[in-house]
């Protein structure tokens, strides 16, 4: 999956994850509570896995590049 494609679903995720939290702190009852402790932290955490995975495979691709131009010269 193109790495523009996965910032914009941890994106998405991330406003998801955010919204419950809000949600959770503007109506303090135990539904959305739960439901921010539980839905909104698994959300936050794929968003940010996601995020990771991208930076990683940026900074893969940009060792890989460097490496050959070392090779090359």
């Amino acid at each position: 999956m193109k790495p523009v494609r996965l910032l914009q679903i941890s994106a998405l995720l991330t406003i998801a994850a955010l919204a419950l939290m809000v949600w959770s702190m503007l109506q303090p009852t135990p539904l959305p509570v739960m439901l921010a402790m539980t839905v909104g932290q698994l959300l936050g955490t794929i968003a940010f896995g996601l995020y990771g995975l991208v930076v990683v495979r940026d900074l893969v691709r940009a060792w890989r590049a460097r490496r050959g131009e070392k090779a090359d010269a």
